[in-house]
């Protein structure tokens, strides 16, 4: 069941107090200041779990949010929350990026760090709060996805904007397994939305997406399928993003993948931890082919893999 609080239901003098201990309440330790030359604030603001994420629905006059150092420093609140846009329009500001979301986008904002939201008037917002941890677990260049407007174009954004307008009218239809799973629906539907930004991540964010392409590929190097295909897709990246990231240091991606794998392969021989054959070590290692595996291995050390090769009894 969803709770609901009201300004109406208190003093006019009132309102601001009260519509911010709200919204902190809801979301996390906030500052809500009147816009537009109102003094006070009215607002509806109804919220419900959907299993690890919460939905709120906000209706308010115009306003400014903001989450300050002071906030951030005496709470534990480590949350993102995505804000959809149904009626008026929201200036989110983060990390020195700004976007403007209106009536079908949305933009993700961190809760570890400082962010402010311009709201027109007469506005109406659906915002998710879900737990940092989990989606970075996904998407682990979320922190440089903040303050970016995500259109309602057609594809996994806009599937999550009509989603998540459909849940805030239905949400309490909902039996528990099944809010469970939409959640999770939910959270893969955000990255999906947000992976289209990385390549409008500045270039000083390079070294940062190269290690985030590292990670996975040796994450998974013994995989005889990892390819740029394949990493782009879990990774949510372009294919040219990753190839990039790797030319601006005069490499490519699936040569780097090769050293790694060579290197892992001279490291176990060296440690006399395997005990079968070449061919079933270098194919272990993700190497289809074991003569090139060993033409590989001789141009990479000087010499051959026999050589360090101990024969099993």
């Amino acid at each position: 069941m969803a709770t609901v609080v009201r300004t109406s239901s208190v003093p006019v003098r009132s309102r601001v107090a009260f519509w911010t201990e709200s919204v902190s309440e809801a979301f996390v330790s906030l500052e809500c200041r009147a816009g537009a030359g109102h003094e006070d604030i009215q607002g509806e603001l109804s919220v419900q779990s959907l299993g690890s994420l919460d939905l709120a629905r906000v209706r308010a006059t115009a306003q400014s949010v903001h989450r300050t150092p002071t906030s951030i420093g005496s709470s534990g609140e480590d949350f993102y929350l995505v804000g959809v846009q149904t009626e008026g329009s929201c200036t989110v500001s983060q990390a020195g990026r700004s976007a403007v979301i209106e009536n079908g986008a949305f933009a993700l904002y961190d809760t570890t760090r400082p962010y402010s939201l311009q709201l027109t008037d007469h506005f109406e917002q659906l915002v998710l709060r879900l737990p940092r941890r989990g989606l970075e677990a996904h998407l682990p260049n979320a922190e440089g996805l903040t303050a970016l407007a995500v259109g309602a174009d057609p594809g996994a954004a806009q599937i999550l904007v009509k989603t998540v307008m459909m849940l805030a009218n239905d949400i309490e239809f909902l039996t528990p397994s099944a809010a469970l799973a939409v959640s999770h629906g939910l959270e893969h539907l955000i990255v999906a939305g947000l992976g289209g930004l990385t390549s409008r991540l500045p270039d000083s964010d390079s070294q940062s997406r190269k290690d985030l392409i590292q990670r996975y590929i040796l994450d998974n190097l013994r995989d005889d399928s990892l390819n740029i295909a394949a990493i782009a897709q879990q990774l949510h990246l372009s294919p040219s993003s990753i190839h990039r990231a790797f030319a601006l240091q005069g490499q490519t991606v699936m040569g780097w993948v090769w050293q790694q794998r060579l290197e892992g392969v001279r490291k176990e021989l060296a440690a006399g931890s395997h005990k079968g054959t070449l061919a079933e070590l270098s194919h272990s290692w993700g190497f289809s082919d074991s003569a090139h595996f060993s033409r590989a291995f001789r141009r990479q050390f000087g010499h051959p893999p026999s050589s360090l090769h101990r024969p099993p009894r």
